[in-house]
């Protein structure tokens, strides 16, 4: 299926590893120009070598999204480099597994900061560059967690991936004139770096809660991500999709 995006450029947050990188070297696949942020450098040079390699056009450039000077670094530098900002990849975050009473009030800023802020920071400075283009796509990172609430996961996490899907239906409505689409992705238990944080009775416990009796894959996840950033996608905005292997909570 043509996807309708090659020359496109995208910005992915949290590019260098997991869900992140897999967005990436999906949307480079489509002849995507990727701008890869991390605040890992080695591991989001390494990304961008992968995107090389499958013949697109990429760089790395660290940077701390929850920063406002870091993310005008980022958007100024991307445009630079490439003159249009096209689509938009909020994958930053982070999940510390820590139980409600254990949740400091600076845990809790900390996870709000990384996990929320970066994506009203990296989404309002988007669209400033997607109207000028008439065109744009927003995909953003929620999760399980969001939608059902979590079991192993920790309570200000939730709270952040539930806030997304919020911005994601609000941002939507005031954007569609623009022809700028927003949409989130929920996704389940995923094969990553966070889900292998579990200890393995707990792992067994969640993928026995799972019909499809397996974690997901981030490739999975992340040819969600691709369609919804891609011009077949045109009439969707607004959504959650969740990615969960049919768990319903």
């Amino acid at each position: 299926m043509e996807l309708g995006i090659s020359g496109k450029v995208a910005i992915v947050t949290g590019a260098a590893r997991g869900i992140g990188k897999a967005c990436a070297l999906g949307l480079a696949l489509e002849g995507v120009c990727l701008v890869v942020n991390d605040l890992d450098e080695e591991a989001g040079q390494e990304t961008v070598r992968s995107i090389q390699d499958l013949g697109a056009q990429s760089f790395f450039l660290k940077g701390d999204v929850s920063d406002e000077d870091d993310v005008r670094e980022l958007f100024v530098t991307a445009y630079k480099k490439f003159g249009h900002i096209d689509i938009l990849i909020n994958n930053a975050g982070i999940s510390p597994k820590l139980p409600f009473d254990a949740i400091r009030a600076a845990d809790f800023d900390h996870v709000v900061k990384t996990n929320l802020r970066s994506n009203f920071l990296c989404s309002q400075k988007a669209i400033f560059y997607m109207k000028d283009n008439g065109w744009g796509r927003i995909v953003n990172l929620s999760s399980l967690a969001g939608v059902h609430g979590g079991i192993h996961s920790a309570a200000h996490y939730s709270a952040t991936k539930a806030a997304i899907i919020g911005v994601t239906k609000t941002l939507a409505k005031q954007m569609g004139k623009y022809n700028i689409t927003v949409n989130c992705v929920a996704p389940g238990r995923i094969d990553t770096a966070m889900t292998r944080m579990l200890s393995q009775e707990q792992l067994s416990e969640v993928i026995e809660r799972i019909p499809l009796k397996r974690l997901g894959t981030i490739e999975e996840v992340a040819d969600v991500i691709v369609f919804l950033a891609s011009e077949r996608s045109a009439y969707i905005t607004g959504t959650c999709v969740e990615i969960l292997g049919g768990y319903t909570g």
